[in-house]
């Protein structure tokens, strides 16, 4: 696609998919990273006798479902950590950043943490109801309505590790939702956001078939879903958001409040935006790790 192509596609539909736009490779140091715990987990279970085998033999897509199946567990969270400069680098990588600049500008940072999904064969929790992205960030309670992102434009790229079909619960999206503005909804008791509106009679839904080398950019106000995984191996994504840098992006004052809400939240989580655009200084892994490491010794101090 060329970029006028990448932007006209972003600004009718409030997202575009661009193929072929990362390195394959480029994606193995999150897999290695995944394998890895993986790997640990299963060792420490094995070692307490909760686990039959290690399942060291089961492929990369099988292994993580294989070891939830015995233990009869469907996590919605990955809970093994996120951090490191395998992320940061993800966050950097070239073709998106190119995307990024097209759709942000060139002041643009990171929120400092992925979502990073297992997506389990029959695993429920993790086919998200449709949503915008917006409501997650904007509510932390159960059941409380809040808006703050509206005005903020914001983008979601959500990275496949392996191959995303329909059967395995690949993204679906309707093609022009992110002019509805932030429509109501609440997180319910399982922490996953449901909308009041009947979206699907408001737009017709597509699905998002992806292979891995490929990127989905999405507005932070794209109506958007995943289905249950109805094969017997995990659907491994990565995603991540990016939204202007409050003190250096051109902003309203409405839209710098929301973007300093965006930073102030990741930096009560103990996340510590990065600067991936900038006219300015960007950090390094090091500077970052090092503001990280910081941030997280004053949550806990």
């Amino acid at each position: 696609m060329t970029d006028q192509e990448i932007k006209t596609a972003y600004a009718r539909d409030g997202y575009v998919v661009v193929k072929d736009i990362i390195d394959n490779r480029d994606l193995d140091p999150i897999r290695d990273f995944i394998k890895a715990k993986v790997d640990a987990y299963s060792r420490e279970l094995y070692s307490e006798g909760k686990l039959s085998s290690r399942y060291e033999n089961e492929s990369f897509e099988r292994r993580y479902a294989v070891i939830c199946e015995e233990l009869d567990i469907l996590p919605r969270n990955w809970s093994f950590g996120m951090f490191g400069r395998e992320f940061y680098d993800l966050y950097n990588l070239p073709g998106v950043l190119s995307v990024l600049r097209l759709l942000l500008g060139s002041e643009v940072s990171n929120i400092g943490t992925p979502a990073l999904r297992t997506k389990l064969p029959r695993s429920v929790i993790t086919s998200f109801p449709w949503h915008q992205d917006s409501q997650y960030l904007d509510q932390s309670s159960i059941g409380k309505k809040e808006k703050h992102t509206e005005g903020l434009h914001m983008v979601t790229v959500w990275v496949p590790l392996v191959e995303a079909t329909v059967e395995n619960g690949c993204c679906w999206v309707i093609p022009g939702s992110h002019r509805w503005g932030l429509l109501d909804g609440a997180r319910g008791a399982d922490s996953n956001v449901r909308m009041e509106a009947d979206v699907e009679a408001r737009g017709t839904p597509m699905p998002i078939p992806l292979e891995p080398g490929g990127a989905l950019f999405m507005s932070n106000l794209c109506v958007h879903t995943s289905k249950v995984n109805t094969t017997r191996k995990s659907r491994w994504s990565i995603d991540f958001r990016y939204f202007p840098t409050p003190d250096r992006a051109d902003l309203t004052a409405e839209q710098r409040e929301a973007a300093e809400f965006v930073k102030n939240k990741a930096l009560g989580g103990g996340r510590v935006p990065l600067v991936v655009l900038t006219e300015g200084h960007k950090p390094t892994w090091e500077e970052w790790e090092i503001q990280v490491s910081a941030q997280q010794a004053r949550r806990s101090g």
